[in-house]
């Protein structure tokens, strides 16, 4: 009960603080307009004609500006406030009242009657402003059901203290009731508005518009239970900026039936509960019998010599779920170690195939670091994420299970792995590529181009030279897809370039240097036969040409035949 109680108060503290932030703003908007009045010389003479009983045809007729001029300067006063609905002039000396009806779009009109019938505050002598309650609108021809108030300004000669009579402007109370409408069900009871004499201006409830608030005597301050129509705590704000008194009623009885309301949404929730989780339990209950049974029949049909059979993975991170995947990897590897003696060849083949493509690629990746960091700490700049880009790409690609791309996905990444020591070494080395359009559908072994790109940037490239340029072409003679790659670099003396002919030629790598060369030979030659493979041409001093040479077959057609020749290698059973 407390907890609502204290919950409501909190809520109404914040409507009473908005909607006094609305009211405040009335006065500032009342002392703007006025201000503004004062200082528009034709605004000033229209409404000073208008305290002296002049009608308004006449007021036209003996000055320079028209009706229009007038009707948009009053539209300018009173636009600033959407709310506003009438501006009112009355003359204190001939008793005469004019209305401006701001959304019918004419000016100040003779309404005498009917405004000092419905504002008898006008006919007290006194000259203190004033607030006119909340009052449905009399002025239209047609009646309105929306109330409205005003607040009520003397009105002077200027440069003088003479008073004229009265200035008023009547306000909507729809952005009041937006305001309260703005928290729903959430706020109970209701707020009030009051003059300083109990007169009301807003009633959230409706209830008590056109007359006196009949407990106002009882709401003189806050207090946690008042005697009202009913027991009710009170919270009530005085304002002195714009005189008006505001109060919130929260009747006892709404707490109660609200925390009746609490307690059996309560009850009932806990019901839900339990339910959901009797629900649960038996669900979860069923889904581990479930399981159970799919591990205990596998493994029936296993000690049965089934050994091709699996436990079916349902991708669920759970304890059965590993007991499946564990199940299944034993069973693969008694199937593994069963069919050892005959498949020992083909995967030592494979394994050969698959430890020349490690080589290389640690190797790679070691010298690509390597070049991120020290252009990272020789610039500091952001070349190096896109260089950390281009390595994260080579590097997936080197992951990939498909160990045969399209030439197309070769050369880029070619590309990938040389804007990474183009970027390191600006204005020092540049590349070309030059494929045939015609060949880039065929297939080639996947990174086979990346050891012959790196053993030109360790060997070849000269740091001295700001003309270092690599060109790579691509074309076709006959059944043979030929890419050359070449460089203006160092060059290679005839001694080391017979030695490094013997060694590609050689059964097994050396243990020192162009271990990438020998590799990627090697794997050209398991996979497509002795015909084919790298060809290294050097004039001794001034660059060198290494000549990849493979058939030209499509992806598909180059892992058919590498399948078929593993297939049909000897075999000890």
């Amino acid at each position: 009960m407390e907890l609502l109680k204290k919950a409501q108060i909190g809520i109404h503290q914040q409507m009473i603080a908005a909607l006094q932030n609305i009211m405040d703003n009335r006065s500032k908007t009342i002392r703007d307009i006025l201000l503004k009045i004062y200082n528009d010389q034709d605004l000033n003479t229209y409404i000073m004609s208008m305290m002296d009983d002049t009608e308004p045809g006449e007021f036209y007729a003996d000055n320079t500006f028209d009706k229009q001029t007038i009707v948009n300067k009053l539209d300018d006063l009173v636009s600033v406030d959407k709310n506003i609905s009438h501006l009112i002039l009355y003359n204190n000396t001939t008793k005469k009242a004019y209305l401006y009806l701001y959304d019918l779009n004419y000016t100040f009109s003779d309404f005498t009657k009917p405004i000092i019938k419905n504002i008898p505050q006008l006919q007290k002598p006194t000259q203190e402003s004033f607030i006119i309650p909340a009052h449905l609108d009399p002025y239209y021809a047609l009646q309105s059901s929306k109330y409205k108030f005003g607040i009520a300004s003397n009105f002077y000669y200027p440069r003088s203290s003479l008073f004229l009579g009265r200035f008023i402007i009547e306000f909507g109370i729809e952005d009041l009731q937006n305001t309260v409408l703005q928290f729903g069900k959430d706020m109970q009871g209701y707020l009030l508005i009051l003059t300083k004499e109990g007169d009301v201006i807003f009633d959230s409830s409706s209830t008590y518009y056109g007359k006196k608030y009949p407990y106002f005597d009882k709401i003189g301050q806050s207090s946690d239970s008042v005697q009202l129509a009913e027991d009710s705590i009170v919270n009530v704000v005085n304002s002195d900026q714009s005189k008006f008194i505001y109060a919130s009623v929260l009747p006892k009885s709404t707490l109660s039936k609200q925390l009746s309301i609490f307690n059996n949404s309560t009850y009932l929730a806990a019901i839900i509960l339990l339910l959901f989780i009797f629900s649960v339990y038996f669900f979860v209950t069923g889904i581990i019998s479930k399981r159970v049974n799919r591990i205990v029949n596998a493994m029936g049909k296993t000690v049965k010599s089934n050994l091709l059979h699996r436990i079916p993975l349902t991708h669920k991170d759970n304890e059965f779920e590993q007991i499946a995947i564990h199940f299944n990897k034993m069973c693969d590897n008694l199937q593994d170690y069963i069919n050892k003696s005959y498949v020992y060849e083909l995967q030592q083949k494979v394994a050969e195939m698959k430890i020349l493509e490690n080589q290389i690629n640690p190797h790679f990746l070691y010298n690509s670091l390597e070049a991120i960091r020290a252009r990272l700490e020789i610039d500091g700049n952001d070349e190096g994420g896109q260089m950390i880009y281009s390595l994260a790409t080579l590097f997936r690609a080197s992951l990939k299970a498909d160990s045969v791309v399209t030439i197309a996905e070769e050369i880029e990444f070619c590309h990938m792995y040389l804007n990474i020591f183009e970027v390191r070494y600006q204005n020092l080395f540049q590349f070309h590529i030059d494929i045939q359009d015609n060949i880039k559908h065929c297939g080639i072994i996947k990174l086979i181009l990346q050891p012959i790109v790196e053993n030109y940037l360790i060997h070849g490239f000269d740091r001295r030279r700001q003309d270092n340029v690599l060109s790579i072409r691509g074309y076709q003679e006959g059944n043979t897809i030929c890419i050359t790659v070449s460089d203006n670099g160092i060059g290679i003396p005839f001694d080391k370039l017979n030695e490094l002919k013997r060694k590609l030629n050689t059964a097994s790598p050396s243990t020192i240097g162009s271990i990438g060369l020998h590799n990627a030979n090697e794997r050209i030659k398991l996979l497509f036969g002795s015909s084919y493979g790298l060809d290294i041409e050097s004039d001794g001093s001034n660059g060198s040409n290494v000549t990849l040479r493979i058939p030209c077959l499509r992806p598909e057609e180059i892992k058919e035949q590498n399948i078929t020749m593993l297939k049909n290698l000897p075999s000890n059973h």
